[in-house]
């Protein structure tokens, strides 16, 4: 589903990352660990097409930055990025008909993140937390092969968490695979999680 090979980043004078080998299969949720500074956004980002220094990385076969590999991934940063001039509705319609997807599994996934009387409003009108969880009911609704979160439980209520881990456990047990990082035991009770950390990954660990 998605491999990285040889990935090294280096940003100014300061090597981020340096000749990391990492595979996910289809139905793993993969939880990435490490402490502040330890490369585990940048190996995000770089999964989901931020230029590396060297490497390869293939989604379903694609490079992330060509229209199959885009195609096969959302990605979630640990603040979600939305349009200012769309409302929640709009961006809905915007993601199904960008990806080819049902506008109604987009509505499933905010309904279920119990946004359903937001649809009408606008970016600056929602909280941090709420912003954030229409950019996961999005991603999650758009079911991509992959979907990459930054910190996705960071700004979530208990109920929201709940639904993101139930989001987890179905994306898995429907084949399709997950990358992300998190702080504490969110994914404690989920299936199919092997959590790894950034550290062990890099050419110099392994």
């Amino acid at each position: 589903m998605l491999t990285a090979q040889n990935i090294s980043v280096t940003l100014g004078a300061a090597r981020v990352l340096h000749d990391v080998d990492l595979k996910v299969k289809a139905g793993e949720i993969l939880h990435l660990t490490g402490g502040n500074g330890a490369g585990k956004t940048t190996l995000l980002r770089v999964l989901c097409g931020m230029t590396a220094s060297a490497g390869q990385i293939q989604v379903q076969g694609h490079p992330p930055r060509s229209v199959a590999g885009r195609a096969a991934f959302a990605f979630v940063p640990d603040e979600a990025e939305l349009y200012d001039d769309l409302s929640v509705a709009e961006h809905a319609q915007f993601a199904s008909l960008a990806y080819a997807a049902p506008l109604e599994d987009l509505h499933t996934a905010l309904n279920a993140f119990d946004l359903g009387h937001r649809l009408d409003q606008f970016p600056a009108e929602l909280s941090r937390g709420t912003r954030q969880k229409v950019g996961l009911a999005i991603a999650l609704g758009l079911k991509r092969p992959l979907t990459v979160l930054d910190e996705p439980f960071g700004t979530l209520d208990t109920d929201s968490r709940q639904v993101l881990r139930d989001h987890l456990s179905r994306l898995a047990a429907e084949g399709r695979c997950a990358v992300l990082t998190t702080h504490g035991g969110e994914l404690a009770q989920l299936p199919k999680v092997r959590v790894v950390s950034v550290a062990q990954l890099q050419g110099s660990s392994r």
